[in-house]
C-alpha cells in the first residue's frame, strides 16, 4: 500500500468501513435487521438528555432512527479453523449458535475506530474470544460511522441496540433478555459509548422516564455490568496524560493540529462537511459535552459495576476520574494501567503476557457482573516486568474535579478551528 497515494488510502478506508469477510472456523455469525421504529420515544429522550445538558448552546446534528443491522457471535464447536459455516438461513444459524451457548449471559459489544472506522466483522476474532472464553454470545450492531454520520448517531445506534435487547423488535431472532443478563463492553471509542448509553440509562432512571421502542414500554434499568478495554472518555485531551504519557502512546500529534485539518489533507465530498466542522466526530464546542465526553458526567450514582484496563495512555486521566467519582459515590470501580502499554496494545501485542493478563482479567470481570457480583472498588499498576501488581489509592488517583475538567474543555475547543481551505470549499483530489 502506498501511503501517498489518495486511491490507496480511498481504498483502506472503505475496506474498514464495509468489510464483510467470509464466515469459517469455530464460529456462528447470524446476522438479523430490524425496522426504523415506528412507535418510539426512545430518539426524542436522547436529544431531550443532550439539549438539557447542552448549557453552552452549540449546535449538533438531530439524526432520525433508522433500521438497525446486528450480528450475533457465539462459539462453534468440534470444527477445524478453515470450515466454512453451512449455508443455512440466519434464523436457523443462530438456533445453532444459541444451541452451543452454555450461558444466558448476553455480551453487547461496542467496537472502537474512532467513530470513523470498522464494522462487526472487523472485532468477530475478539468477540469469538469472549463467547469462548464466558460461553455466551456477543452482540454488535453497525454503528453509524462519522464524518457522514455524526454525533449522537452511533449514540442512538448504540441506545436502540440496548433496547433491542430488552425488547425484541420484529426481525429480532432472540427472545427478550433481561438486564442481569447483559454485560456492555467495548474498547477505544466504544468504551465512549458505552458509558455515555450508561448515562442515558441513569439519567432517564432518575426523571423516571419509560421508554417505547417498537411499541414496547422498557424501563432504563442498567445492566449488570460495563467493561471497557482502552478507555476514551473525554475527547479534547485536556488533561496532564496527554502530555505526560506522550512517550508511552501512540498519539503525539496534537488534537488541533490533527491531519485533516492541513491544508494539504485530501477533501472530497464527505470531507470537509457542509458547513464545515473542525471535528469528524461532531462540532468543536460539543466535544466538552458530557454525552459526547462523559469524564464530564458529575453523577454515576446508580450504576452497575464498571472495570476498565487502560495501557500507560495519554487519555488515562479521565478514565481515572471517572474511578475516583463512581466510587465515591457507591459504585463498584475497578481500574488496571499496564506499565509503558500504548492505546491498542491488546491488539497490536496478542502474545504480550500483558495480553493475556488482561484478556484473562477481562473474561473474568464479565463472569463476575453476570453472577451479580460486586467486588469492592480497586486501582492498580501493572508493572511490565514480572507483571507485578501495585495497588493505588482510587480515592487519590486524580488532583482535579469534573467541574475543572469541563472548563479546561470548554477552554481547548476554542483551539479547534475550522481551517481557511475548509471554509472556502477547496478540494486537493
Amino acid at each position: 500500500m502506498d501511503f501517498e497515494n489518495p486511491s490507496h488510502l480511498r481504498a483502506a478506508a472503505q475496506k474498514l468501513r464495509s468489510e464483510d469477510d467470509p464466515v469459517k472456523g469455530p464460529i456462528w455469525v447470524s446476522k438479523f435487521t430490524i425496522p426504523k421504529p415506528i412507535k418510539d420515544t426512545s430518539r426524542d429522550l436522547l436529544l431531550a438528555l443532550i439539549d438539557m445538558l447542552n448549557d453552552k448552546h452549540v449546535r449538533y446534528d438531530r439524526p432520525d432512527s433508522q433500521p438497525l443491522s446486528f450480528e450475533w457471535v457465539g462459539l462453534r464447536n468440534n470444527v477445524g479453523m478453515d470450515t466454512p459455516q453451512p449455508s443455512l438461513s440466519e434464523v436457523e444459524t443462530f438456533q445453532r449458535l444459541n444451541s452451543e451457548t452454555q450461558r444466558p449471559l448476553a455480551i453487547l459489544y461496542l467496537y472502537g475506530g474512532t467513530f470513523t472506522l470498522n464494522t462487526p466483522s472487523c472485532y468477530r476474532k475478539t468477540a469469538s474470544f469472549l463467547a469462548k472464553a464466558t460461553g455466551s454470545k456477543v452482540l454488535m450492531v453497525h454503528q453509524r460511522l462519522a464524518p457522514q454520520n455524526p454525533f449522537p448517531a452511533a449514540l442512538l445506534d448504540v441506545f436502540q441496540a440496548y433496547l433491542t435487547l430488552l425488547a425484541p423488535p420484529p426481525g429480532s431472532p432472540h427472545e427478550a433478555i433481561p438486564p442481569s443478563s447483559i454485560v456492555v463492553t467495548g474498547d477505544s471509542s466504544g468504551t465512549c459509548l458505552a458509558l455515555s448509553l450508561l448515562q442515558i440509562l441513569l439519567r432517564l432512571q432518575r426523571q423516571e422516564k419509560s421508554i417505547v421502542f417498537h411499541g414496547q414500554t422498557i424501563q432504563p434499568t442498567v445492566p449488570a455490568g460495563l467493561t471497557l478495554v482502552r478507555p476514551i472518555t473525554e475527547l479534547t485531551n485536556s488533561l496532564p496524560s496527554y502530555e505526560r504519557n506522550m512517550h508511552t502512546d501512540i498519539f503525539p500529534v496534537p488534537v488541533e493540529k490533527l491531519p485533516f485539518l492541513q491544508p494539504g489533507f485530501p477533501t472530497c465530498s464527505i470531507w470537509p462537511t457542509q458547513p464545515p466542522r473542525a471535528d469528524l466526530y461532531c462540532e468543536a464546542g460539543m466535544l466538552a459535552h458530557p454525552m459526547v465526553s462523559p469524564a464530564a458526567s458529575e453523577d454515576w450514582s446508580g450504576s452497575c459495576p464498571i472495570w476498565m484496563a487502560s495501557g500507560q495512555e495519554q487519555t488515562i486521566d479521565a478514565a481515572l476520574l471517572i474511578a475516583q467519582v463512581a466510587h465515591s459515590q457507591g459504585v463498584s470501580v475497578t481500574h488496571q494501567e499496564y506499565e509503558n502499554m500504548p492505546h491498542t496494545f491488546f491488539f497490536f501485542f496478542r502474545h504480550a503476557p500483558q495480553t493475556k493478563k488482561l484478556m484473562g482479567d477481562w473474561v473474568q470481570a464479565i463472569l463476575r457482573f453476570s453472577r451479580g457480583e460486586k467486588p469492592a472498588s480497586s486501582a492498580s499498576y501493572v508493572q511490565a516486568k514480572g507483571l507485578v501488581v501495585e495497588p493505588k489509592d482510587i480515592e487519590r488517583l486524580v488532583p482535579f474535579s469534573v467541574a475543572e475538567l469541563r472548563e479546561l474543555m470548554w477552554k481547548k475547543t476554542f483551539g479547534f478551528k475550522v481551517p481557511l481551505f475548509h471554509r472556502e470549499g477547496r478540494a486537493s483530489l
